[in-house]
Formats: structure tokens, sequence, C-alpha cells
């Protein structure tokens, strides 16, 4: 009888650390909590990829996505409110966790460019191929170049686009080496001296880097731009490479951000825990947000 009772107790207990694994599985199916996400684009995020926005219902995110297949992508987050389900209240608490930007063609990996309704695999591959022998797209109407894309596709596409240049500040070393005559040795010269001293003020300080001499950045600069860190679409990481901003400040400024949606100013930060006046006033510099109507708010 005593065997029979220890194997009965070990059962329950397997049964008990079974039902444990699974209310763990179960927890991690929840939205995620503030600090642990990226921005949701509302024009290309999958159903399953908005339910992971706090407040966002399987039934409301449906509602989203089959507004934007009917009416095509969303100007701003602001548009949401058209949205059955959505009103002022429900959307101010999911700001900061969303975004409506296009995709900017030139660093966009194949992957999130078949997210974009109307782009399979072969097409979002053979923008990636073209892109690498090539070079950064000058504009969006150049992706008639790459095969698979004809008018009417790129009619049905070019809305959820963007061909921007590539901005030296936030760019990783994989993205900078799509521009011609940029190595890797080079794009990670770019990345060390970013890191050492902050974001560059002007494509000009190139000249600063190890490897770049007047000729070679002549040959690049038209590729590139030193536009500043937007605050509202920055994530923790790219933060950090403003001067004065660590890695706990960065993560302050992106939970504020998703606590209290876009920040409406520069001068908002100031409401930030950790900032202060001395850090403020070097953060400033290197800073901006992008008014309403950007495709940020």
């Amino acid at each position: 009888m005593k065997t029979y009772g220890w194997l009965a107790v070990g059962i329950i207990t397997f049964m008990l650390a079974m039902s444990g694994v699974v209310h763990a599985q179960s927890k991690g199916a929840q939205p995620m909590q503030q600090g642990a996400m990226d921005l949701v684009n509302i024009n290309t995020a999958s159903e399953q990829e908005l339910q992971q926005v706090p407040g966002m219902d399987p039934s409301l995110a449906q509602s989203i996505v089959q507004y934007r297949q009917t009416n095509g992508p969303f100007d701003s987050v602001n548009d949401l409110t058209q949205i059955q389900g959505m009103d002022d209240q429900k959307l101010k608490g999911m700001k900061g966790y969303l975004t409506a930007e296009k995709l900017n063609i030139n660093t966009a990996k194949a992957e999130d460019l078949q997210k974009v309704p109307g782009m399979d695999q072969p097409l979002a591959q053979s923008i990636i191929q073209y892109r690498e022998a090539n070079g950064p797209f000058e504009s969006v109407d150049d992706l008639t170049k790459v095969q698979g894309m004809n008018d009417q596709k790129l009619q049905s596409v070019q809305n959820y686009l963007t061909a921007e240049k590539i901005n030296i500040n936030t760019a990783s070393a994989e993205e900078m080496q799509i521009v011609p005559g940029m190595d890797q040795s080079l794009a990670q010269n770019i990345v060390e001296y970013r890191q050492a001293n902050g974001p560059f003020g002007s494509v000009d300080e190139l000249s600063q880097v190890q490897g770049i001499d007047d000729q070679k950045l002549q040959s690049i600069q038209e590729h590139l731009t030193a536009d500043k860190i937007d605050l509202n679409t920055a994530s923790a990481e790219e933060l950090q490479i403003i001067p004065g901003v660590d890695q706990s400040l960065a993560q302050n400024i992106v939970e504020y951000r998703q606590a209290n949606g876009p920040f409406g100013s520069v001068d908002d930060l100031s409401q930030v825990s950790g900032i202060t006046e001395e850090n403020m006033n070097t953060i400033r510099d290197h800073v901006t947000v992008e008014e309403e109507g950007g495709g940020l708010f």
C-alpha cells in the first residue's frame, strides 16, 4: 500500500507541475507589459500583432485590419477613431504603442515588406536583391525596375511605402552597407564613432570617421542623412546613442511614451523620470518630435 501511496503523490505532483506550465504559457499569450515591445505599425500589423497592444481585444484588432483592407493605409494613428469600438479614451491608452509610419524600402527587411498588402515573398525578396545590387532607391517609383513589379502592382503598394535616405544617426551597420562604396568595415567605423561621440550633426561630420576621406564622402553622401532622433519612434537602443542617455533613462523615455502617448514637443521630456535640467540641455540638440500628419501619432 505504501508503494501505491507514493505513486499517487508522484502523479499529483506531476499534474500540479504541468498545470503551472500551462498557466505560465497562457500568461505569456497576454499583451506585453510596458517597456517590452516595439511600436506596432497599424498599416502592416496582423490581428495577432495588434492584440499585443494593451487594451486591444481581438474584435478591435480585426476591425482595424478589415478597415485597412477596405480603405487602404491609415495616415495617422488618430485615424483609428474611425474604427467601430474605438473612442478617444481607448485610443489615448494605446497611442504610445502604435505608429502609422510608411515602410522605408531602403532599410526594410524582406519579412517587413511581406506585411504590405499585395506584397508576396518573391516580390519582397526581389526588392532586397535589387537594393543590394544597385544601392538605395531614390523614390518609390523606382520599384518598377524590380522584377515582378508592374504599374498595377506598384499602385496597390505605394501608399504603404517611402524611399528615405539612410540616417547615419539610427541606421545599423548592416543597413548602411546598402550604400554603394560602404563596406562592412567602414559601416562599423561609423557606428563606433557614433557610440563614442553621439549623433552626427550633419553628413559632413563623417569626414571625422576613420576610412572616410573627401573622395569617399563625396561618393556616399547623396544617399545619407543625419536627421535628429525622433522621440516618438526611437527604440530604447537608439535613444542610448544620445549623449547623457543611458539604458535606464532610455527605458524611462519609452515607458513614459507608452503610458502617456506620443510626445507633443521636446520640452515634454522634462516630465520623464531621470531628466534633469542639465541632461535636458544636452539631449535637446539631438532629438526632435515629428508633427501631426507625419504618420507618427
